[in-house]
């Protein structure tokens, strides 16, 4: 658990269970909440969501996940490609995905409700 620099109320978690009904729970690699969890899983949906593409994963990750992760309003949904060193950033808007951009080593801000904080995408490319 790390908080945000400019968002006090919002914090960066790893891999935490994420249950959105009693038949579905997921488990997002990395991901940024702004409430305090009454529970050891998350029942609200996060902000943003970081998922990191594997080709176990891609598949899930590109369509359910990516489908799941709408419905349930995630504001921004980050798809990270290791091999290609790009990261596809979705923002919801009207209840749907739209494409941002796609970045290597860009700086990226991201805001929520009540604050915003900028994301250094050079940062998770491991050389």
């Amino acid at each position: 658990e790390e908080r945000l620099k400019n968002c006090p109320e919002c914090i960066s978690l790893i891999s935490t269970d994420w249950k959105i009904s009693e038949d579905t729970v997921v488990q997002p690699d990395n991901l940024v909440i702004c409430y305090r969890p009454k529970t050891q899983y998350l029942t609200r949906a996060p902000v943003l969501i970081f998922e990191v593409l594997s080709k176990s994963t891609a598949l899930k990750d590109t369509t359910v996940k990516f489908r799941l992760y709408e419905k349930e309003g995630v504001k921004y949904y980050i798809l990270v490609e290791p091999e290609d060193r790009v990261a596809k950033i979705f923002s919801l808007r009207e209840g749907r995905y739209v494409k941002l951009r796609d970045v290597n080593s860009e700086k990226v801000a991201f805001t929520f409700e009540k604050c915003s904080f900028e994301f250094d995408f050079s940062l998770i490319w491991i050389d």
